[in-house]
């Protein structure tokens, strides 16, 4: 039995070859959400390999400004994206629970709280998911265009 890429810790994969180890429908859905956070926060995509138990093998993060925006984990047949929402970020979430989805809103409903923060891993599955992870990523970024607008 081979080792898939995303397991394999002596090789690291390429965007592209991440790309086709999920196949079908989900492949254009992560060319898409990769172009929707490249294009709409001008950051570069991080490939790292993980260690941690909860979700162990290559994976492509996203920061901000030095802060976590996003970490995507290919998947055959879909891929996963953990969103970390903080205090604020939750706040925004709660004002706009009726546009999510029953599947989001009940992974967020789930996720205990810690250290002030929730952490969602996502399972995208269709497009509609997809479209909820773009906006608890855009909540992200309001959390942190608010702020800056506050100290000023």
């Amino acid at each position: 039995m081979s080792i898939s890429i995303i397991m394999d810790r002596a090789h690291l994969p390429s965007m592209e070859e991440m790309s086709t180890y999920i196949e079908g429908d989900a492949e254009e859905m992560w060319h898409e959400m990769i172009a929707y956070i490249e294009d709409n926060f001008k950051v570069k995509p991080n490939i790292v390999y993980s260690a941690c138990s909860g979700k162990p093998g290559w994976n492509v993060k996203y920061k901000k400004s030095g802060k976590a925006l996003c970490t995507l984990y290919p998947e055959k047949g879909f891929f996963i994206v953990l969103v970390v929402l903080g205090q604020d970020n939750r706040i925004i979430f709660d004002m706009d629970r009726s546009n999510y989805s029953k599947y989001v809103l009940e992974i967020y409903d789930k996720s205990a709280i810690f250290n002030g923060t929730k952490w969602l891993m996502i399972n995208v599955t269709d497009r509609k998911i997809l479209e909820d992870v773009k906006r608890l990523i855009q909540t992200k970024v309001q959390k942190n265009i608010s702020n800056e607008k506050i100290c000023r």
